[in-house]
């Protein structure tokens, strides 16, 4: 029969080694410089270990779930709330096709109030939005699948995926409006 090492477990937030490390825990000027814990930075500026408190040695409570005040914000962290909110963003979507669906069941009268109603600046304005949030999660959701293959997980190409799924958002979402301009669709 096998012991359980309990007194030995680490708590994740403890972690020293993987895709996290060096980056939440790593100094502001480490960060900026592109450096993580262990790379080009001096033992005086290295973190110190978050497992015991510094003046009476004793462990410290698991941290809770920060603040956005807290955290520095980068184009990742822009990206991953964009990303959930593009996706809240397309069920209110679903919820417009929904009605469109049942508006042309209804027949043509009703059918002619939506089509007046998304054709407002109001509606368009929306539509607009749906555009942006449709490619933006598109891309992004492609960015993901990428990582889920252990590619792109280092911050430089993060980073650059980040900036590269926003330039398709808008720039495909900028040729469909033209598209729909130039056929007479809006």
């Amino acid at each position: 029969m096998r012991r359980r090492r309990a007194d030995r477990a680490i708590a994740p937030w403890l972690h020293t080694e993987g895709i996290g490390s060096g980056f939440v825990d790593t100094l502001r000027a480490a960060l900026k410089s592109g450096a993580t814990s262990g790379q080009g930075t001096s033992d005086a500026d290295q973190m110190t270990d978050a497992s015991q408190n510094a003046k009476t040695g004793t462990p410290r409570e698991p941290p809770l779930s920060p603040h956005l005040q807290v955290w520095r914000w980068h184009v990742t962290m822009a990206t991953s709330i964009l990303h959930r909110a593009t996706g809240c963003a397309l069920y209110v979507g679903g919820l417009i096709v929904a009605a469109w669906a049942v508006a042309l069941a209804q027949g043509p009268e009703c059918y002619a109030q939506f089509k007046g109603l998304l054709g407002s600046w109001p509606g368009k304005v929306v539509m607009l939005g749906l555009t942006v949030s449709f490619f933006f999660h598109l891309a992004n959701g492609i960015r993901h699948l990428v990582w889920d293959t252990g590619r792109g997980l280092d911050l430089k190409s993060a980073n650059a995926s980040a900036v590269m799924a926003l330039a398709f958002s808008v720039a495909a979402t900028l040729a469909i409006w033209w598209i729909a301009g130039m056929t007479g669709a809006l």
